[in-house]
């Protein structure tokens, strides 16, 4: 008996503290209403956001969709947006360097690209396979160098 009059007097403190805690004021809330009319401001990008464009080099090898994947101190990696497999390096000035495909079904190869990340410190292109729950490494010619699965929640 005595065990359940200090769980009970426990719970009870609980929930008395649960209820009491703190209370915003309605003054703290923010309302916007949207039937009302508000002046239109102007935003340029460049006013709070550092913004560099580069124009990417365009020849017969290098016709990209321009999804950019990454972009390092000295490479950029872009891909297309249909899952062709082409991984296009691009130095920072916009200079196509090199084309990158190693789409197949090998265990050297990528079925499609979820993703791509650059470590230019270690000269390395990852890329995520999400249908085969792999990650594939490569170095940025395109050699294969290991890779690796994942769990399904990692993503």
């Amino acid at each position: 008996m005595n065990k359940l009059s200090i769980i009970s007097a426990i719970i009870v403190l609980i929930l008395s503290g649960c209820r009491g805690g703190n209370k915003q004021s309605t003054d703290d809330i923010i309302t916007v209403d949207v039937m009302a009319s508000y002046p239109e401001k102007e935003l340029i990008l460049q006013d709070f956001m550092d913004v560099e464009y580069i124009p990417l080099e365009t020849n017969d090898d290098f016709v990209c969709q321009g999804l950019m994947e990454d972009i390092g101190r000295n490479i950029m990696l872009v891909r297309n947006r249909i899952n062709d497999g082409d991984i296009f390096v691009f130095d920072r000035k916009g200079k196509a360097l090199r084309k990158i495909n190693r789409k197949g079904q090998g265990g050297e190869e990528y079925a499609n690209i979820s993703r791509i990340i650059l470590d230019e410190d270690n000269n390395e292109i990852f890329v995520e396979s999400s249908s085969a729950r792999k990650i594939l490494v490569y170095d940025l010619y395109g050699n294969f160098k290991r890779s690796f699965k994942y769990i399904d929640t990692s993503y």
